[in-house]
């Protein structure tokens, strides 16, 4: 396996690094295994990554990664401009979950959808293998796409390398805290932020992992994941972020009169909660128990993920956990 790390943004037409060359960058990033026989191609534009995938029979296939800060569009849109790409129809809002299948990495989950059609005026049958996942700051593509025959030979390749991924703060890889300080139940108010800033007590089990800009706190629980994350404004609402974590886990969306049947509120030490729970059905189950807190003109997110049943292991200290939140 080759490991690859690269950078936020790539300045176009800039060598690829090596296939071992660690890319210094100060802000956050990616790394990967790619399989042995994808060849690292020269990235350029909003390319962050981009191999040449050979077939035995002398076909290749392009796999590609691009980020984007932000959101990327919306799902419904891009699953749609994707399945353009292959001359397929489109499709309703209403058939996108069908489309979509979640998977659990230490990334976080990401989306996938596997779509079959035909390129250009060839009428060759053709396959294209799409994945994204949603940091704070910015989103990253997958695209397999090439030969049917191939891209489904490449196909638990392709899994396997969404399954290596994960996300870091800094590409120099800094150290996550020491053991000492996840030992401890401690407060821990946001870095960086003024007196404004909710603090919390994590329980002394929960291993401490390395934050970003956005992501103001992570840890490790079993084999689950812990992320709280806040940004200015209401980030959408209330309605918007319930069906982008119902849409990672595979579920229907619901509408405003059905919001009230999918979450709960609660208040403790005077702040509010908005909680709901996703979760997907399947063999790679992703589950999601999300709250939103709207305080003082940001809203927080708290934000249990991971399989379900790892979710559903953890989910009562995390209900715990909440109740250590407060304003300063």
């Amino acid at each position: 396996m080759v490991v690859y790390s690269v950078p936020k943004e790539i300045t176009p037409g800039a060598a690829t690094p090596g296939p071992t060359a660690m890319v210094a960058n100060v802000t956050p990033g990616i790394h990967w295994d790619a399989p042995i026989g994808w060849q690292p191609q020269k990235v350029d534009g909003l390319r962050a990554g981009s191999f040449l995938v050979p077939g035995v029979d002398g076909t290749t296939a392009d796999m590609s990664v691009v980020t984007f800060a932000g959101t990327g569009g919306d799902d419904f849109a891009n699953v749609n401009r994707w399945r353009g790409q292959l001359q397929l129809p489109g499709i309703t809002a209403a058939e996108l979950p069908a489309q979509i299948q979640a998977l659990a990495t230490p990334a976080g989950p990401i989306s996938r959808v596997d779509l079959k059609g035909t390129m250009g005026d060839t009428k060759t049958p053709s396959r294209l293998l799409g994945a994204w996942l949603r940091s704070p700051e910015r989103v990253w593509f997958f695209k397999l796409m090439g030969p049917a025959s191939l891209v489904e030979a490449q196909q638990d390749r392709f899994t396997a390398f969404l399954q290596s991924i994960t996300l870091t703060p800094f590409a120099t890889n800094d150290a996550a805290p020491p053991a000492a300080v996840s030992a401890a139940l401690t407060s821990v108010p946001p870095p960086g932020e003024d007196a404004a800033s909710l603090r919390w007590r994590a329980p002394a089990t929960w291993q401490v992992k390395a934050v970003s800009a956005m992501r103001k706190a992570s840890y490790a629980v079993g084999g689950a994941e812990v992320a709280i994350t806040v940004f200015p404004g209401d980030v959408g609402g209330v309605l918007a972020n319930v069906n982008r974590w119902r849409g990672q886990a595979g579920l229907a969306p619901v509408d405003a009169a059905g919001l009230d049947s999918v979450t709960t509120q609660l208040t403790s030490n005077g702040v509010h909660f908005i909680a709901t729970d996703a979760a997907g059905t399947g063999q790679a189950a992703l589950r999601i128990v999300a709250v939103l807190v709207p305080w003082q003109g940001r809203t927080w997110f708290f934000k249990l993920t991971g399989p379900g049943e790892a979710v559903g292991d953890a989910k009562p200290a995390f209900l715990e956990f909440l109740q250590t939140v407060e304003p300063p």
